[in-house]
């Protein structure tokens, strides 16, 4: 009787192991439709499916594993044709733009050399009052305000504004004698403040959304002091902010495509594993 009772137990195991390689089955085939209409991410969920549903269909889930290399082998391919073509339109972009910049180093204990805008004269900025951009060779934007006059107004920001009366200021940077520096000579004191990226892209994207409108700055954080935003200045810190945009894209794009193709080689590598397993298996 005991013995029955095993066999039948036996049978009954048997049937349901069946009954879920052909539902595995279904799934993988609804996954494979996909697949071969190229709706990866759908085919994907399909393939999540089958372990979840059938976790003991395993030739079905073994044959889902190999699917979903060739998946990934094809997202990677596709993402990799799409970053290219960004890729070389950012680099034409900043083929385009670097002409019109210079390399220089403010001083010999500097380590990376800053983009300037040629017509911008960054000379003439430090014997004067106004702002100028630059960019390190790495793509980090900086913006500084640069304040000359009989007395110090002690300065730590800009405010940016409109005709209109609308306006865009930076985090204010609190005097430290380095980005924050202040100095006095022949009785004339000089100040200069330096932005990063975060503390004045606002600003920035002010004077490059503005097309050559008329623009006025305010030193903000001391003494009262406005003057116009003249045309160079307008059109130096637009064309800056362009490269640094475009810098900044090309090191992107290309960190994009060297993941891509270090995640293709595994996908191809996990594939011939698999497939080797397979073959292996029929023998």
């Amino acid at each position: 009787m005991r013995n029955g009772f095993l066999l039948i137990l036996a049978a009954l195991l048997v049937t349901a192991c069946t009954s879920d390689e052909k539902k595995a089955a279904q799934l993988y085939a609804q996954a494979e439709s996909y697949y071969n209409d190229g709706n990866y991410y759908a085919a994907k969920i399909w393939i999540d499916s089958i372990e979840a549903s059938y976790p003991k269909a395993f030739d079905v889930i073994r044959e889902g594993m190999v699917l979903q290399c060739r998946i990934n082998q094809k997202v990677y391919e596709r993402d990799l044709v799409t970053t290219d073509s960004l890729y070389n339109i950012a680099q034409k972009e900043l083929d385009e733009l670097k002409p019109l910049f210079e390399l220089s180093r403010e001083s010999e204990y500097q380590t990376e050399r800053n983009y300037v805008y040629k017509k911008s004269r960054p000379g003439q900025a430090v014997t004067g009052s106004g702002l100028r951009a630059q960019v390190t060779e790495s793509g980090e934007f900086r913006l500084i305000s640069i304040y000359n006059g009989s007395k110090g107004i002690n300065h730590t920001g800009i405010r940016v504004k409109k005709p209109d009366g609308t306006y865009c200021e930076t985090a204010s940077v609190a005097y430290d004698g380095a980005r924050n520096y202040r100095f006095t000579d022949d009785g004339k004191t000089t100040e200069m403040v330096t932005y990063n990226k975060t503390q004045c892209y606002e600003v920035a994207e002010l004077i490059v959304l503005s097309n050559n409108k008329e623009l006025s700055v305010q030193f903000t954080g001391g003494s009262n002091y406005s003057m116009p935003l003249d045309k160079n200045t307008r059109l130096a810190i637009a064309e800056t902010y362009r490269l640094a945009q475009a810098l900044s894209m090309v090191d992107s794009l290309s960190k994009r495509r060297e993941y891509g193709i270090k995640q293709l080689e595994l996908a191809d590598s996990q594939l011939l594993k698999l497939e080797d397993l397979q073959q292996s298996d029929e023998k």
